[in-house]
């Protein structure tokens, strides 16, 4: 077949390219990208004297907190990772044990007979039931963690032998001597206080 170009040859170097590029496959014309590896780098480092025991997370507004516990310790230290490569202690709480059972609220647990700590029947996720049937009993707390750098205690209870959770209509049962305790939890929606980074923000979300 004869292809006659009666226009300049700049225009019909064009034309023969766009057609070329119509009868290439599409993946060819966008490229087929992939990662070749995955980047992955410490940004920041905590220094602690020992292991660690037990680490969680908890979520407050825009606000990221990392609960550390180590053996020598009977509580837990608090740290703003809002920042990851800015970590910052901002709290220790003196629990020697701490379960999150919803968003801004803990339970507390010390075995109240030293000897029987090591049987703790309340051990267990908050996102469960749990519970037991030994003799063992345990002083229970309920604390506000929505301030992490300012915890509270807003309940206690006393020879606790049983806790169930039930995290879907926000209710916690706590069987002691005296029956069984209910305990409701809503939380409560606040802005909070001003930093020096709303002062520099174009949309502060603070009072």
């Amino acid at each position: 077949m004869k292809t006659i170009c009666k226009i300049e040859s700049f225009a019909c170097a064009a034309l023969t390219l766009w057609a070329l590029l119509l009868a290439a496959p599409a993946s060819a014309i966008t490229g087929d990208f992939y990662p070749a590896y995955l980047q992955a780098k410490v940004v920041a480092h905590l220094p602690l004297s020992g292991r660690v025991q037990q680490m969680f997370l908890q979520q407050e507004g825009r606000k990221q907190y990392l609960y550390v516990q180590q053996p020598s310790q009977r509580g837990f230290t608090v740290f703003d990772v809002t920042k990851a490569a800015k970590p910052k202690t901002v709290n220790y709480v003196a629990q020697e044990k701490l379960t999150m059972v919803g968003s801004g609220l803990a339970i507390a647990e010390n075995p109240e007979n030293p000897v029987n700590a090591g049987d703790s029947h309340l051990a267990g996720s908050a996102e469960g039931t749990r519970g037991g049937g030994g003799s063992a009993t345990e002083s229970l707390h309920v604390l506000d963690t929505s301030d992490p750098a300012h915890v509270r205690t807003v309940q206690t209870f006393d020879g606790v032998t049983s806790v169930v959770s039930d995290n879907a209509r926000n209710l916690i049962y706590v069987a002691n001597g005296d029956g069984v305790w209910i305990l409701s939890h809503t939380q409560v929606l606040r802005r909070h206080e001003c930093s020096s980074e709303d002062d520099i923000s174009p949309v502060p979300n603070c009072n």
